[in-house]
């Protein structure tokens, strides 16, 4: 890794960047300022996002540079030369001049990585509790927040036991103190590498096409940045492995051409082209070097001016011309650098006595790797045991980087809905008690996650593309749901109304099409904006008909739709299928619609609360609140109730999604009863809470005045 501008030096550590780092940096600032922070701290003004994307981006690159920082500093505390430092693409890399001596110093400078990362989380972490206790601004806490967790993410992700990451090298120093060769270690951990980043493109291209878009392919990158880089490291050290125990003498061109510094360019490049071909010579004086010239230096300088250019003039100086003894280890030579020419000066007692090019070794290797290999001894046998637990350290940290195109229904915390309807121009009752809606969470969680909630009772698994449909606006989903939920506060509304015994008008003229299930029967049959007008000669006024009219039939009826579209009024067949849409599995054909011009007459004004409990399905926990305080008794009593369903004008409570995880929920709210639809036939109670389902909302009052 080549930094192309180098920005500052710590203890004599160069730390540079190259131009991948400022891509990643615009891609972090601008992820964070448009999707992560407006959602994670709604309300905020443009400006502060953006303030809190930048800071926030400059201190987790900062914190990877710490991370590099304590590389470098154990590194050259154990004796090993460092290149420098550089930040890139997929974070930041110290790069060293050879290796660690031995597997202790090897363990002591990659371990000191991720226990800075960690030892980061943690004091992030610090910060954010002290500063939430005394009231921090928000911004500065989520900029906390995050970074506490990112740095924590790092650190795990660093100790996967995978080359090139520092898990992989923790590996390689415990396996070249268990085999004695850190070749052969070097090799059996690179096997780990490719094979862990064989498994990230896989679940990459897996992820890509079934719709995890960018986030694929920024795995299958991942992926095969470590598998070539892990290859990178078994090939240098099977070359390593190869010229174990030859010396530099057996290799160097002895007694090579040199050059006088006195000699121009002119008469160089004479004679350099009647000296058999070679490109580069060492520069010598009495024997002693002290440069070296290659044919690309003497061919910069103009020919007007190369008879009175010296060689002396554009040669490398000694100090900067790598050199060997004849009895340097070739293996050792391998970790070097060859710059500025790609050659090595042997040099005996001072004075020059061969040449060795990169060439030369090249050829070597190739040689050396085609004959047997010497067969080393190991200190110690790697058990079985060992390798099991590296596998299943990959397989964990493979369930945790990929997501599965599922989403995870879970229990999410109720909501207590009590103070949230105001009514106007009718006498109410007060109430004493609660009255909560029991959502869930749904959320596209990694395969780890996504296993372990298939095994939880609490939890549902469903298919990402039923809660989520394909397209290129995901937030449309969550806008109908919206948009859903606040039409059934105003049917719940209605219902409740009637059941006390008022008269409620409300009318519509028809059921507008807003989107259609993929794959289902009205896919095929009907268009978004379509508006459903009657049903087999039964007129559809409202949304709510559609559920009523198909559910009365079983699946595979055929239905004559009446449809209005562009104006035109056409008939459309359309089968019936039981379908799965969002978390709920029903008979219908496949619509989501909304009541075109939707008009509630009620006898009285009915305000809610500015919230988004999410869907249809808090229908039913509203229409008895708003019942109870219509009525003339306190229905609750001092309970506390829960109650999911949807509801309709006549007053049918409809099937929900996720009941599972809202029983869960209600149970942890410690709740004295649970209404549910009908659909939950058999469930007497959850863990010791009462649960009571209904069919209508005039059965969930009976139940709650019999109890």
């Amino acid at each position: 890794m080549r930094s192309d501008l180098t920005v500052a030096r710590v203890r004599g550590i160069p730390i540079g960047v190259s131009w991948s780092w400022l891509l990643i940096f615009a891609l972090i600032t601008w992820a964070l300022y448009t999707a992560f922070y407006p959602v994670a701290a709604p309300g905020l003004a443009s400006g502060t996002y953006l303030a809190m994307a930048l800071a926030t981006a400059a201190l987790f690159f900062g914190s990877v540079l710490v991370h590099e920082l304590g590389h470098a500093l154990v590194g050259v505390r154990e004796g090993v030369q460092i290149e420098g430092i550089t930040l890139w693409l997929l974070g930041g890399v110290a790069t060293f001049k050879g290796r660690a001596p031995t597997p202790g110093a090897s363990f002591r400078m990659t371990a000191v990585g991720p226990a800075i990362s960690l030892g980061l989380a943690v004091a992030f972490w610090a910060l954010w509790a002290v500063g939430d206790r005394v009231g921090l601004d928000v911004a500065v806490l989520q900029v906390l927040g995050y970074l506490a967790r990112i740095n924590g993410i790092l650190a795990a992700f660093n100790l996967v036991p995978a080359l090139p990451l520092d898990g992989g090298r923790i590996l390689h120093a415990w396996l070249w103190r268990r085999l004695g060769s850190a070749e052969e270690a070097t090799v059996q951990a690179a096997r780990v590498g490719r094979a862990f980043g064989t498994v990230l493109i896989a679940l990459g291209v897996l992820g890509f096409v079934t719709g995890a878009g960018l986030g694929g392919l920024w795995l299958v990158f991942i992926g095969w940045f470590l598998a070539q880089a892990a290859g990178g490291e078994a090939a240098a050290a099977i070359a390593q492995r190869a010229l174990g125990g030859r010396r530099v003498r057996d290799l160097m061109t002895a007694d090579p051409a040199t050059m006088a510094p006195s000699t121009t360019v002119d008469r160089f490049l004479d004679e350099a082209s009647r000296a058999g071909g070679h490109s580069t010579y060492p520069v010598v004086d009495d024997g002693r070097l002290v440069g070296l010239v290659s044919v690309r230096m003497a061919g910069s300088v103009p020919p007007a001016e190369r008879a009175r250019t010296t060689v002396a003039q554009v040669m490398a100086p000694a100090e900067a011309v790598p050199t060997l003894r004849p009895d340097d280890d070739l293996a050792r030579v391998m970790e070097q650098d060859a710059e500025p020419a790609g050659r090595f000066v042997v040099v005996d007692d001072g004075r020059v006595v061969g040449i060795v090019s990169r060439s030369d070794l090249a050829r070597l290797v190739e040689v050396a790797s085609l004959q047997p290999a010497p067969v080393a001894v190991p200190a110690r046998r790697v058990g079985v045991g060992v390798w099991v637990a590296v596998a299943a350290v990959l397989v964990l940290a493979a369930g945790v980087l990929y997501r599965p195109p599922l989403a995870v229904v879970s229990p999410a915390p109720p909501i207590d809905i009590t103070r949230d309807v105001t009514i106007r121009g009718v006498e109410t009752t007060p109430i004493r008690g609660r009255y909560l809606a029991v959502p869930v969470s749904v959320e596209q969680r990694n395969a780890l996650v996504t296993f372990l909630a298939f095994l939880d009772p609490d939890r549902d698994v469903v298919p990402l593309s039923a809660i989520v449909p394909p397209g290129p606006d995901p937030g449309r989903a969550a806008r109908e749901l919206e948009a859903q939920f606040r039409e059934s506060q105003l049917v719940a509304a209605a219902a409740a109304a009637r059941a006390a015994g008022y008269e409620v008008g409300v009318d519509g003229t028809g059921a507008r099409v807003v989107q259609l299930l993929p794959g289902s029967p009205a896919d095929r049959a009907l268009e978004p904006g379509d508006v459903i007008v009657a049903v087999d000669g039964q007129a559809v006024r409202l949304a709510t008909d559609l559920r009523r009219l198909f559910g009365q039939r079983p699946a595979g009826t055929m239905f004559r739709l009446d449809v209005e579209r562009l104006g035109s009024r056409i008939e459309v067949m359309v089968r019936s299928a039981r379908l799965q849409q969002g978390l709920e599995s029903f008979t219908g054909i496949g619509v989501a619609a909304e009541t075109r011009d939707l008009a509630v007459d009620l006898p009285f004004e009915v305000a809610f609360e500015d919230r988004s409990v999410g869907g249809p399905s808090a229908g039913l926990a509203y229409a008895l609140l708003i019942a109870d305080l219509l009525g003339p008794e306190d229905l609750a009593a001092g309970r506390t109730l829960a109650a999911t369903g949807t509801v309709d004008l006549q007053g049918t409570v409809g099937p929900v999604g996720g009941l599972a995880g809202k029983l869960a929920s209600a149970r942890a709210a410690a709740v004295d009863l649970v209404l549910v639809p009908r659909q939950a036939d058999g469930v007497a109670e959850a863990d010791g809470v009462p649960v009571r389902p209904v069919a209508t909302l005039q059965e969930a009052l009976q139940a709650l005045r019999a109890a």
